[in-house]
């Protein structure tokens, strides 16, 4: 909706989320969030050049980005910072190289409710820049719609139990499908998301997997307590049951080198070509009761981090993400394993 008010122009928005204020709010301010939702190949056709803020009163912020053969500025500065209900910040946006006018105001407002939050978004610009209103409202409706979908993943983002030892993900990822079969096979991809180590890949071949998650993103918390033995180390050992490339990768999966049998768990990897995008199936079967947990927080976190290389995105922090995975997984796989009652 347009106000007009004097020599000023006012754009206001309402939306409402399924998450807490804090968890919206937060995602105005860090880089990486913002690179799943304002900014990017993910939001529109552009290459991400740098996102840097600084996010206090009278901090600056300057997000560039390239479209085509030309460089776009978003500059501004913080004018109010008040966690979780309360940001304001002034826009400019300009070709790199010319003087950004930021004299607009964007202003952003999160109430609480009991099942998430409400956020109202009032952006005041001179009249000047009337015929540019109706784009600027389309553009802050698309960016906040990608804000809920990037951070509100629909269930199918989430592993689901599709058996009591079994948990099935599904990812669409940008192709080829040759360069995903690369981050799944080739140990020095493998280690910027998963794990690094010798794979051969023949049926029966022998793999191994070194495990360095504190060093597969910057800035991130220490392990919780229960994985401090594991924060940078931890192997996993296995033999390929199928490899049929560029489409299918399947192997056992054990601590224990040396110990493989056909009664461990395994990983299945499918890959089917959707366009420019490649489906990802990943499941793993016979998994024992007290593995569930922390192998859905597990592979939840490593997919998205293999997303955000794919996409060319800075790596999402992992022990933070997976610690905040595994709280909502220890509710959603209770809930599968054991399902409500019919009442009739």
């Amino acid at each position: 909706m347009n106000e007009t008010a004097m020599d000023t122009l006012r754009i206001r928005l309402v939306r409402s989320f399924h998450l807490p204020a804090e968890r919206i709010f937060d995602a105005w301010l860090d880089p990486d969030a913002l690179s799943r939702w304002m900014f990017g190949p993910d939001v529109r056709d552009e290459r991400i050049v740098h996102l840097r803020n600084d996010p206090q009163i009278g901090g600056t912020f300057s997000f560039r980005v390239e479209r085509g053969a030309m460089q776009i500025e978003h500059a501004g500065t913080y004018t109010a910072i008040e966690r979780p209900r309360w940001l304001a910040f002034t826009w400019g946006a300009c070709a790199v190289g010319d003087a950004a006018d930021a004299s607009s105001l964007v202003e952003v407002e999160i109430e609480s409710r009991s099942d998430g939050c409400d956020l109202t978004l009032i952006h005041t610009m001179s009249t000047t820049w009337a015929d540019h209103a109706a784009r600027t409202e389309q553009g802050w409706r698309h960016m906040l719609e990608m804000m809920a979908s990037a951070l509100q993943p629909s269930d199918r983002v989430y592993g689901n139990l599709i058996a009591g030892d079994t948990i099935r993900f599904e990812r669409l990822l940008p192709g080829p499908i040759e360069r995903v079969w690369a981050y799944l096979t080739e140990s020095d991809k493998r280690a910027l998301w998963l794990a690094e180590g010798p794979m051969a890949l023949d049926t029966g071949g022998d793999i191994a997997l070194h495990f360095h998650n504190a060093d597969l993103s910057q800035n991130d918390d220490r392990a919780p307590e229960k994985y401090r033995d594991y924060e940078n180390c931890g192997s996993v050992f296995g033999r390929i049951t199928r490899c049929e490339p560029p489409y299918r990768l399947s192997y056992t999966w054990t601590d224990l080198p040396g110990d493989i049998d056909s009664e461990d768990s395994e990983v299945d990897f499918e890959l089917a070509i959707e366009g420019d995008r490649v489906r990802l199936v990943l499941i793993h079967r016979r998994l024992h009761a007290h593995e569930l947990l922390s192998v859905a927080g597990g592979w939840h976190t490593h997919l998205g981090i293999l997303e955000d290389h794919l996409h060319g995105r800075k790596a999402r922090p992992f022990w933070r993400t997976h610690t905040a995975l595994e709280s909502e997984y220890e509710s959603r796989l209770t809930t599968q394993l054991d399902p409500p009652c019919d009442s009739g």
